[in-house]
């Protein structure tokens, strides 16, 4: 055996290692796709809050049993449905693609570490519905979803911590009056189409 089949071995066995212990068949599109569907979904947010300070309803606040406030809970549910669907949807062909298995233990331990963060997230987002906390809405979602793509990198691509590492980055400044949407725009929108683009030429490399 010669020095370079040595090397084409081992190079083999270390892939092959990688896809067992790892998810890496993430799409490109598995991150442009939630991006532009959360840059839509801000977009309508922002147009129903115009259109209803308009009237002068909210002069004074919103309540959580307001119809602004529905409005906005079911835009972002719609967001997050569409945006789970399209990145697992994308994904799974890719990794039809690339013959790699749609349910591995890589991919079981990925989805797991994913959601604990969100569904903690989700309980503190419901808090903050009930209590009309408006303010640290965006903070909590960018920085618990930080956090679960953290987690989640242990399984798929490294990657994924530094998107998660960009969110709770984002989280801070979020908490300052007026710039809650900008910084929503940025971590939910902007960047995952950034991280796709990204995605898409490392593939083609």
């Amino acid at each position: 055996m010669n020095q370079n089949q040595y090397s084409e071995d081992i190079a083999h066995i270390r892939s092959m290692m990688e896809r067992s212990s790892r998810f890496i068949s993430l799409s490109g599109w598995a991150g442009i796709l939630p991006g532009l569907f959360a840059l839509a979904g801000i977009s309508l947010g922002i147009w129903l809050i115009h259109q209803s300070k308009s009237t002068g309803l909210y002069d004074h606040g919103i309540s959580n049993n307001s119809p602004l406030a529905i409005q906005l809970a079911i835009t972002a549910l719609i967001v997050l449905v569409l945006s789970v669907f399209s990145s697992w949807y994308t994904s799974m062909r890719k990794a039809k693609a690339d013959q790699q298995s749609t349910w591995t233990p890589a991919i079981q331990n990925m989805l797991t570490y994913f959601s604990i963060p969100l569904l903690a997230g989700a309980i503190v987002v419901g808090w903050i519905y009930g209590k009309e906390e408006w303010g640290l809405m965006a903070p909590v979602l960018l920085s618990f979803y930080g956090l679960a793509l953290i987690q989640a990198s242990h399984f798929t691509l490294k990657s994924v911590m530094w998107l998660g590492m960009l969110e709770i980055f984002l989280a801070i400044p979020a908490g300052v009056p007026g710039w809650a949407i900008p910084m929503l725009a940025i971590g939910f929108g902007f960047a995952h189409i950034i991280y796709g683009m990204l995605q898409f030429n490392k593939a083609r490399s």
